[in-house]
C-alpha cells in the first residue's frame, strides 16, 4: 500500500509541476495574461456590497491589459492611506469600475489625472466595481462622509440604470422591485449571505491561499479560465433577459427613486457634480438608457462628455473601435482617463465660476 501511495504522490507532483512550467510557457508567449483576474480585488461588504481588500496589492491582467493595483487601509484605490484631519479642500469621487479604473496601475489611472489637474484639492477615489446607485449612497453614509469632503464627483455608467433592479439581483448589493407602483426593497436583509460568505472556510479562502494564488502560474490558468466561461454565461443569461422582458419601465421608477434619495443623502449636503460615463460599446449612436438618466436627473448638475469626446476622436482621427476602452474591455484606457479628467476638470472650474466658489 505504501508503495503505491507513493507512486501516485510522486505522480501527482511531477503532473503538478507540468501543469506549472505549462502555465508559465503560456504566460511568457502572451496567450495567458501575466496577472491574476480583476474579480479578485473585490470582496462582498455587508455596509458597501462591494469593496476591495485592505492594506492589499494586486498585479492584475486581461488578454488586452495589465496593471499593478493597491489598496490603502480602508480600502480604496490609493497608494496613501487617508486620515479625517485634512489639509487642504476635498474632492471624493463616487463611482463603479470605470472609475474606480483597475485597469491602469495606481500612478497612471483616472483619479490621479485628476489630482494633477487640481493640486489645490485632494482627490480621493471611492469607486468600486460592480456598485450601483444605491450603493453609492451606502459608501457615501458609512464611509465617505467621514472624511469631511467639500465636493462630491458622481460618475454614472449607463448599467447604472438597472444595477439596483430586482432583475440584476446580487445577494449582497441592494435590490428593489415595483410592487403595486411602489419601490420596494427586497434585499434589505443580508445576514444569510454574510454567515455564509464570512464562513471559517471561505474567509481562508479569500485571506490566505491568496498568497498562492498571486505566485503559482498554474491558479492564473485556473482562474483565467473559470472567469472566461462564467463571463460567457453572464452574457448569454444577459442576452436571454433582455429578449425575455428588459423592465424598462420599472428600472425607470428604480433609478428615479434612487437619484431622490441620492439627494436627500448627498446632493443636498455637498455640492455635486454628476458625469456620464461614455457607452464604450454603443460610443456614437443615441442611447436611450443614458438619454432617460439625463432626464430624471435635469435638476442636478448633470454632464455628459460624449459629444465633446467624439469631436476630439474625429479631430484626431481616432473616432473608431475600440474608443476609450480596449478590444477586450470597454473601460477606459489611459486615452479615455487623460479626456474625463481633463472634461471633469473644465466643468469643476465652470461650476465654481457660476456658482461663485472658491
Amino acid at each position: 500500500m505504501k508503495k503505491y501511495l507513493k507512486v501516485f504522490f510522486i505522480n501527482a507532483i511531477v503532473f503538478t509541476l507540468c501543469i506549472e512550467f505549462f502555465s508559465f510557457i503560456l504566460v511568457k508567449i502572451n496567450i495567458l495574461p501575466n496577472g491574476l483576474p480583476p474579480n479578485l480585488i473585490l470582496t462582498a461588504h455587508e455596509k458597501f456590497s462591494y469593496w476591495h481588500p485592505k492594506n492589499s496589492k494586486f498585479k492584475i491582467a486581461t488578454k488586452c491589459w495589465n496593471s499593478e493595483v493597491a489598496f490603502n487601509d480602508i480600502g480604496i484605490k490609493s497608494d496613501k492611506n487617508i486620515t479625517t484631519n485634512k489639509l487642504k479642500k476635498r474632492i471624493a469621487i463616487l463611482g463603479d469600475s470605470m472609475t474606480e479604473n483597475a485597469q491602469l496601475s495606481n500612478n497612471n489611472d483616472f483619479a490621479k489625472h485628476l489630482q494633477n489637474l487640481l493640486p489645490e484639492y485632494e482627490v480621493i477615489n471611492f469607486s468600486v466595481s460592480s456598485v450601483g446607485l444605491a450603493d453609492q449612497i451606502k459608501i457615501y453614509k458609512n464611509l465617505v462622509n467621514q472624511y469631511n469632503v467639500d465636493y462630491i464627483f458622481l460618475y454614472l455608467s449607463h448599467n447604472d440604470f438597472s444595477d439596483n433592479h430586482i432583475s440584476e439581483l446580487r445577494h449582497n448589493r441592494e435590490a428593489y422591485d415595483v410592487v403595486n407602483d411602489m419601490v420596494t426593497n427586497i434585499n434589505s436583509d443580508k445576514t444569510a449571505f454574510f454567515k455564509k460568505y464570512n464562513s471559517n472556510w471561505n474567509k481562508f479562502k479569500r485571506e490566505k491561499l491568496i498568497y498562492i494564488k498571486r505566485n503559482l502560474h498554474t491558479f492564473k490558468l485556473y482562474y483565467h479560465l473559470k472567469w472566461y466561461l462564467i463571463s460567457l454565461e453572464y452574457k448569454d443569461s444577459k442576452n436571454k433577459k433582455k429578449s425575455k422582458n428588459n423592465y424598462f419601465e420599472q428600472k425607470e421608477k428604480v433609478f428615479s427613486y434612487l437619484v431622490d434619495n441620492a439627494n436627500l443623502e448627498i446632493f443636498s449636503k455637498v455640492p455635486t457634480l454628476i458625469f456620464m460615463n461614455s457607452h464604450n460599446f454603443d460610443f456614437i449612436k443615441k442611447n436611450i438608457v443614458i438619454d432617460t438618466m439625463k432626464k430624471t436627473l435635469i435638476n442636478y448638475n448633470v454632464f455628459d462628455p460624449q459629444q465633446e469626446f467624439v469631436k476630439y476622436l474625429k479631430v484626431n482621427n481616432k473616432l473608431k473601435k475600440p474608443y476609450l476602452g480596449y478590444v477586450c474591455d470597454a473601460h477606459y484606457s489611459e486615452l479615455g482617463v487623460k479626456l474625463l479628467s481633463n472634461y471633469t476638470f473644465k466643468k469643476f472650474l465652470e461650476f465654481k465660476r457660476n456658482n461663485v466658489i472658491q
